[in-house]
């Protein structure tokens, strides 16, 4: 009996010490990663999130920080490479001061280092990824402010229906997880609504040249081209082109081309009338978000639809990083656990942010806007009704 208490009594001392250990003290230090593609043809909208969760950081820093210590912003850069994604990934988790991430924004970075972060317990929100399947698999860490792809699918295919009037249509798309999965979403969507008058081929990123496929567009002639690029310089280019071929379709953007530089202004006046979806509404029209609209752009310059959000998430992950270091210890398994927990958080977007169980932004919208002379326009919210 004596030598099974001791056994007992063993068992809970080693489980104890493992859980402390796995703790650490809050004064060594608190670092939040950033993964993103900070060079190459999405570096303009992921600095936009850079600098607008560096936003978030000062503001927690200058009250304080968390028990006392100043936060310190960490980037890590991609440059929208799955490989370069992955040496981000295990630079972050190999940090023991590291206790999330803000990111990564493309869903075919985040697939490639979902399993790193997850088996690591290091907490991701992301701004951006929307392909479903991120959220299916089973692991706790991932959360999105943004809605899915089987959300923002459907939601292209009303406004393309209801909206663009749309019966006959070309869907040009990359052949990276986010695009793929955003055309076929768009495609069951469209066949849902009675429309199967449907053209779909590929293009290639960064291909500068997409003449020869919108060729069989216009030979098509469809009433909507909606062209599914992950980048604005490449929506740029496709708009251009679409025009300059004499393509008579309305040309519809995914959310990369909501850039006022590398979209309206690469076009060279051709983005004119476009639309494009975005998985944020416009911050302008939302009265909580005037103090980060002046910060931003006082410090930043001109802002457009990727940094609203990651000023929220970051301003979230860092409410979870302070409830978890309430006791003078932090561990990353308690900051997913907080996160997890996160109800109606009201911040700047206009809407409160609660995550389900699968880490899953709920009731999330697509919002769609027009190019209407140098900048967007929100026209309507579609929510899948």
């Amino acid at each position: 009996m004596k030598k099974r208490l001791s056994l007992v009594l063993l068992f809970v001392f080693t489980v104890f010490m493992t859980a402390h250990a796995l703790a650490e003290d809050v004064s060594k230090g608190i670092h939040v990663g950033n993964a993103g593609s900070f060079t190459g043809d999405a570096a303009a909208p992921c600095m936009e999130i850079f600098n607008s969760a560096q936003i978030a950081v000062d503001e927690w820093n200058e009250r304080g920080g968390i028990g006392g210590v100043k936060i310190e912003h960490i980037m890590g850069d991609d440059a929208l490479d799955p490989a370069q994604g992955i040496n981000v990934a295990q630079k972050f988790v190999a940090d023991k001061r590291m206790y999330g991430v803000i990111g990564p924004p493309v869903s075919h970075i985040a697939q490639a280092t979902l399993k790193i972060y997850g088996n690591n317990d290091l907490a991701c929100i992301t701004t951006a990824a929307s392909k479903p399947e991120l959220t299916e698999l089973g692991y706790k860490h991932f959360f999105r402010v943004n809605a899915r792809n089987d959300a923002h699918g459907y939601n292209c295919a009303l406004f393309i229906k209801n909206y663009l009037k749309g019966r006959r249509i070309a869907i040009l798309n990359e052949k990276v997880a986010y695009c793929e999965n955003m055309a076929t979403e768009t495609i069951k969507g469209l066949k849902k609504l009675g429309i199967t008058d449907i053209l779909q081929d590929t293009i290639v990123a960064g291909a500068k040249d997409y003449s020869a496929v919108l060729t069989k567009v216009k030979a098509y002639n469809p009433d909507v081209l909606f062209f599914i690029a992950t980048t604005a310089p490449d929506q740029a280019i496709g708009v251009r082109q679409a025009k300059e071929l004499g393509i008579k379709a309305i040309f519809f953007g995914t959310e990369g081309a909501r850039d006022k530089k590398d979209f309206i202004e690469a076009s060279e006046g051709a983005a004119e009338g476009a639309y494009v979806y975005h998985f944020a509404p416009d911050i302008y029209a939302i009265p909580e978000a005037a103090g980060y609209i002046k910060k931003y752009e006082s410090k930043y310059g001109s802002l457009s639809g990727f940094g609203p959000p990651a000023y929220e998430a970051m301003n979230i992950l860092l409410t979870a990083i302070d409830k978890a270091a309430k006791d003078g210890d932090i561990s990353r398994k308690e900051v997913v656990e907080y996160l997890s927990q996160t109800r109606n958080y009201k911040g700047i977007l206009g809407f409160p942010i609660t995550f389900d169980k699968k880490g899953d932004l709920e009731g999330g919208a697509t919002y769609f806007f027009q190019v209407v002379g140098k900048d967007f326009k929100q026209i309507t919210v579609m929510t899948g009704k």
